[in-house]
């Protein structure tokens, strides 16, 4: 959740403004990507070899390959996991942050930690009913290929234990904080 009070309660002489559009970007390096971030990109490139292989074999060959439009649908629906993943750790999505601008610290910080904690609360219903699902699920199997359904809710329930760990050290490190907390300082010492 960083927002203008949170930029502005953090070091800022080692910081540019988010209003600056002429800041330098930081150098790449790996330590910055975690492990959800090369699950991500791996799962790009695999829908992406998956939807060309099926352009190609749809109109260059004129011989469509059945299996790849089910697997591309079941790629994305992880790779939106995935991504949801990135965004929990990177603290970026979407909140409401009308009024708490205007209320005092400590009234704010209390939000943020009532919001955190409804975060794990959600991520780790989601979890549990993930992992109900899949033995029920394990039955069925996809349209064109003999492996079961529950692979997919496998790897789902694998993301919705990161969007659980993710939010629960945000959670933990805002409980330690007095003020709500910038998600940079959050997962650089997490990892």
């Amino acid at each position: 959740m960083t927002d203008s009070k949170t930029l502005s309660n953090s070091n800022t002489e080692n910081q540019t403004s988010f209003h600056d559009f002429d800041a330098e970007d930081e150098p790449f390096s790996f330590s910055n990507y975690r492990a959800e971030d090369w699950l991500a990109f791996i799962l790009f490139w695999l829908l992406a070899l998956t939807v060309f292989s099926q352009f190609i074999s749809r109109y260059v060959f004129d011989s469509p390959l059945g299996w790849t439009e089910e697997i591309a649908r079941y790629q994305l629906v992880c790779l939106g996991f995935i991504g949801s993943c990135i965004g929990v750790r990177n603290n970026t999505h979407i909140f409401v942050s009308l009024f708490h601008r205007w209320l005092p610290q400590k009234l704010s910080h209390n939000i943020y930690v009532f919001v955190a904690l409804c975060n794990v609360v959600f991520f780790a219903l989601l979890a549990f009913f993930a992992w109900q699902i899949i033995p029920l699920i394990s039955i069925h199997k996809m349209a064109s290929l003999p492996i079961s359904v529950s692979v997919l809710y496998g790897l789902i329930f694998g993301s919705l234990l990161i969007l659980v760990f993710r939010s629960l050290q945000y959670f933990i490190q805002v409980l330690r904080s007095s003020t709500p907390v910038n998600p940079d300082d959050v997962f650089t010492s997490c990892d």
